[in-house]
């Protein structure tokens, strides 16, 4: 990996998530990214940083990781499921208001539905909306439930193109344990212990 200066971060916005990185990709344009493709469903949440961390030019520190995944209905992985938590929001152009895509939330279980042990890893999962004029993207939702993860060699080009979200996982807990390091008042093992 090579040198970064001190404080740099990939730190996009959701605007730019959406507006710059999905659109591209979804419209071929997108070269080189500091975000991988990768079926994120064939993977537990600690296996993505690391595939993150060997497929980006970004590090995850083990906390944040961002993806481009082919979408389908089922988000189950083999030890759990993403469970959505929230309703989806509107993601807005910010010179123009204009709606540009949706933000779906959702958390990590372990185990089974419905029951299941929440996690402290959640995933924002973004979509474009797509506009009459931008002829040059689609958006269909592909069902790969009937058949387990995509063949990606079953698919034409044009289904794997743009039937992709864009995925940001968090470890929340991760992010405590650095706020705790950096608090010269706090006890990184008691409040560790009392997270728990």
């Amino acid at each position: 990996m090579e040198e970064r200066q001190v404080g740099y971060g990939f730190k996009p916005t959701e605007e730019q998530l959406v507006g710059h990185f999905l659109k591209k990709k979804l419209k071929g344009e997108l070269e080189a990214s500091a975000i991988p493709e990768v079926y994120i469903y064939d993977w537990e949440p600690a296996d993505l940083f690391l595939l993150y961390d060997g497929f980006s030019s970004e590090s995850s520190d083990g906390r944040e990781c961002f993806f481009f995944c082919p979408r389908g209905r089922k988000r189950k992985t083999q030890l759990g499921f993403w469970k959505e938590t929230s309703k989806k929001r509107v993601i807005r152009a910010p010179d123009t208001s204009k709606p540009m895509g949706t933000k779906r939330i959702f958390v990590y279980y372990e185990g089974r539905q419905p029951r299941g042990r929440r996690t402290d890893v959640a995933m924002h999962e973004y979509h474009l909306n797509t506009d009459d004029s931008d002829s040059e993207i689609l958006d269909p939702v592909l069902d790969f439930s009937s058949f387990g993860s995509p063949n990606l060699a079953s698919l034409t080009w044009l289904q794997v193109q743009t039937a992709m979200v864009l995925c940001h996982i968090i470890n929340r807990k991760s992010k405590e344990a650095k706020s705790a390091t950096a608090s010269a008042s706090t006890d990184l093992s008691s409040h560790l212990n009392s997270a728990q």
